[in-house]
């Protein structure tokens, strides 16, 4: 689905994306015109079975060994994994497995595994970090010592690179893990949970049998139209339940009309269904030397960020000059609410780790547990997911 561009003398490819919101569309089988509730209710389905193939993918393998395997870019062989995750995994053998009485495209299995395979490849770098912590297990993990801390960054794959509030976060967790099971754990993949890998569609992982992109034949230079096929169910049975759909939507205005688009992905945020457009157009290629203008930042406690241009003059003793207009960033709100969701995260926590307790010790006493307390544990159990989904990164 994928457009090129012609590229000059002097030029190169630049990539950015767009997010436009979808509206309504057509049932091209059918004939029916979809609203937004409708075109949502559709792609939810499809994300829906796309997460759950994908998920499944991720769990299997959610373990050292295929990390590892999938890292290292071979194959039992020995070849070159491919770059695109779905056929990195089909070479590997790690196929989806589709419930049995539903009928999957092969397209759409080929979406999950392209997802899971991004899950599985971006999880090596932690499960790195990972293992060099457990290898240079400080005596105090609270206070590093200087040589604990030498010892450390020599045996990390980006040992400078690797911001310390990263190597303390790891800590913490492998920290908590220690304090549960009184040892510590073998890798990453005992310190975390699978991941998931839905919430989105990437159409990229595609061809056209199952999703066309193309500007309007009538307004191109503002509307593109998108040919997809979507469920008509949560449990689509035989290839007649899946419909191609076509999606009219309107591109945002700084996407050039000398842009090719690209395959989107396609989410669902707050009932709406939103598509993340990829466009490429050729820019001038930029020069390593011989700027005039430049753009400077700098940390601050009150304002995050503080920055403005510096022009170079044309003179013989070149001076730099400011316009005297900077711009700032405060990000005091933001990480207000971070705090907040931090500290109600961590008082969940507390109240789990408790009634975990009071379970455990009635079943150590060979006494049923209290089911007002298992109905408890389970309820703060998903706040407790939430607020660590909310709390940013």
């Amino acid at each position: 689905m994928r457009r090129k561009v012609v590229v000059g003398e002097g030029e190169v490819q630049q990539v950015a994306t767009a997010c436009a919101r979808v509206l309504r569309g057509v049932d091209v089988v059918s004939g029916e015109q979809l609203g937004e509730a409708a075109l949502v209710e559709r792609a939810g389905w499809l994300t829906a079975l796309v997460g759950s193939l994908a998920a499944g993918v991720v769990r299997e393998h959610w373990n050292g060994a295929d990390l590892a395997r999938l890292a290292s870019g071979v194959d039992q062989s020995g070849a070159g994994l491919p770059s695109r995750g779905w056929m990195a995994l089909r070479r590997l053998g790690w196929a989806a497995r589709v419930p049995q009485g539903v009928y999957v495209p092969d397209r759409v299995v080929r979406i999950a595994q392209e997802q899971a395979g991004r899950v599985l490849r971006s999880a090596w770098w932690r499960a790195e970090i990972t293992t060099a912590l457990l290898t240079t297990w400080p005596a105090d993990p609270a206070r590093r010592t200087e040589a604990e801390w030498q010892a450390l960054r020599a045996v990390l794959p980006e040992g400078p690179v690797v911001a310390s509030g990263v190597l303390l976060a790891r800590t913490r967790q492998i920290a908590a893990f220690h304090a549960r099971h009184r040892r510590l754990p073998t890798g990453l993949t005992e310190c975390e949970q699978a991941p998931g890998a839905g919430g989105q569609v990437v159409l990229a992982a595609v061809d056209q049998q199952l999703a066309t992109l193309e500007r309007c034949a009538q307004e191109p230079f503002h509307y593109a139209v998108l040919t997809v096929r979507l469920p008509l169910g949560p449990a689509p049975a035989c290839r007649g339940d899946w419909h191609p759909v076509r999606i009219r939507f309107r591109l945002p205005p700084h996407v050039p009309a000398t842009a090719a688009l690209c395959a989107p992905t396609l989410r669902i945020r707050q009932g709406r269904l939103l598509l993340d457009v990829p466009y490429v157009l050729a820019v001038a290629k930029p020069q390593r030397a011989g700027h005039c203008i430049a753009v400077a930042f700098d940390w601050g406690l009150n304002t995050l960020l503080t920055g403005g241009t510096l022009h170079l003059t044309n003179e013989t003793q070149p001076r730099v000059m400011t316009d005297a207009q900077p711009m700032a960033f405060r990000a005091a709100g933001v990480l207000a609410k971070a705090d907040r969701l931090r500290i109600h995260s961590e008082h969940i926590t507390a109240r789990i780790d408790r009634l975990r307790t009071l379970i455990t010790s009635r079943q150590g006493r060979g006494w049923r547990p209290d089911p007002l307390l298992v109905a408890k544990l389970a309820i703060l159990r998903r706040s407790g997911n939430a607020s660590r989904g909310a709390v940013p990164g």
